[in-house]
């Protein structure tokens, strides 16, 4: 469960790294092809979003399983 936290935590950072990228290439003065990192950036939102719910579950299952032990 602790190993899923890590995972989610790393394919969040993954995600908000490839948002930046794609945000810098499109603020960029002639972007190369905005609509591409357009959806990179959506790509990412939703990928994030992914593992921040995987983040929420364990979190909720370690604390049901605290909750058993106390």
């Amino acid at each position: 469960m602790i190993s899923s936290i890590g995972s989610a935590m790393a394919g969040m950072a993954n995600a908000v790294s490839r948002f930046d990228r794609a945000s810098a290439a499109i603020a960029s003065p002639e972007p190369a092809d905005p609509i591409g990192e357009r959806v990179e950036q959506i790509t990412a939102q939703h990928d994030f979003a992914a593992n921040a719910a995987t983040v929420r579950t364990a979190d909720e299952m370690l604390g049901t399983l605290i909750d058993t032990f106390a």
